[in-house]
């Protein structure tokens, strides 16, 4: 806590609460929006949706749309934004009230970081067929799960001795272990986990045999997957640069917002892939595509060569070794016009092309 020559009217004063509570509505906005366009492009564009489509997502969007509003009931209820000072000599209540927030808020947290985080790697698996990422990618699903298990129940339940002391200190025998080191350290593991969701495809896209461009696009819509490592990291120095409960209510706005923004950009990153049938979809309606595709044949026809043979048939071949065959109409033998066992699929010419720089 502060000193006492601290308590000046302007200090006593200070009200920051607008920031945690913009944030979370808007996040509550961010996300719904996401999330309902997400939906559109799974149910309208998509081909099929597994089962994380009907069950791990609404749950995801559900704890996401949770912590925006334990956001709000920290300002309305917890006294958030005020020094911690300002509430001892006005409300002590508000101080309890903003422990059993805070509480709240941390069963939320660590499931919100890791029901998110199990849709991207099940979207790996749908998308990988090598054994070795496969099996890897399931190791990381283990882990996140184990995570949640270790620190999201057992740590939350049993940091403090009884539960209540967390929010109660006049419980006789009550203790609590160091709270300050938990909110720290809880980013590591989700740090790691962040840097396996990124590394994961890497071996699969390098085997890929596709156009630079487009193992550029794959790698960019997983590497959505762990954006969620940028807020983890600033999460994690947020904790170590303010003493948390020294202020709690005032220096707990700053690091709710990090709470806040960390799972929700881990929910957005693993929306992001799949809202691609809905992008292609709008993007084929408005033309788009067709003006896209002229314009980058039109910048490829100078690595293009085009071979010609007798009959006048073009083959535009890139750089590479490539398999073409030209088949000719259906031919019909004479006086079996109306014989369909009697029409040939004559094949005139087959190619093998080996087509170098030379």
């Amino acid at each position: 806590m502060s000193s006492a020559p601290d308590l000046s009217p302007e200090f006593l004063a200070a009200d920051v609460h607008g920031k945690l509570q913009d944030a979370g509505i808007a996040f509550i906005v961010i996300t719904t929006v996401i999330y309902f366009l997400f939906n559109v492009s799974r149910i309208s564009c998509a081909e099929r949706n597994g089962w994380e489509f009907w069950v791990l997502y609404p749950i995801s969007y559900f704890l996401q749309l949770v912590l925006g509003i334990i956001c709000i009931l920290f300002v309305q209820y917890g006294g958030a934004g005020r020094h911690a000072q300002y509430w001892l000599i006005h409300d002590p209540v508000v101080l309890e009230n903003f422990a059993k927030i805070q509480t709240a808020d941390e069963f939320i947290y660590v499931a919100g970081v890791t029901v998110p985080k199990v849709c991207i790697l099940i979207m790996y698996l749908n998308i990988f067929v090598e054994r070795k990422v496969r099996i890897a990618t399931w190791i990381v699903i283990a882990v996140v799960i184990a995570n949640w298990f270790i620190i999201g129940i057992i740590v939350t339940f049993t940091i403090c001795q009884p539960f209540a002391y967390k929010w109660d200190k006049s419980i006789p025998g009550g203790h609590c272990a160091d709270l300050l080191a938990s909110y720290r350290w809880i980013s590591i593991p989700n740090i790691l986990t962040d840097l396996a969701i990124i590394f994961l495809p890497f071996s699969t896209l390098y085997r890929l045999h596709t156009t630079r461009v487009r193992k550029i696009g794959i790698l960019l819509t997983f590497l959505t997957g762990g954006l969620g490592i940028i807020t983890a990291i600033l999460r994690l120095v947020g904790f170590f640069t303010l003493d948390l409960f020294s202020d709690p209510t005032f220096f707990g706005v700053e690091t709710q917002i990090l709470t806040l923004v960390e799972p929700n950009a881990y929910f957005i990153c693993s929306c992001l892939p799949g809202m691609r049938p809905l992008v292609r979809t709008v993007f084929e309606k408005s033309g788009l595509t067709t003006a896209v595709s002229r314009y980058y044949h039109s910048m490829r026809t100078g690595s293009r060569t085009t071979r010609h043979d007798q009959s006048g048939i073009s083959l535009e071949v890139p750089r590479g070794y490539y398999k073409a065959s030209v088949s000719a109409p259906k031919e019909t033998r004479p006086g079996s016009a109306n014989d369909d066992d009697a029409t040939l699929i004559r094949m005139d010419k087959s190619y093998q092309v080996a087509y170098s720089p030379v």
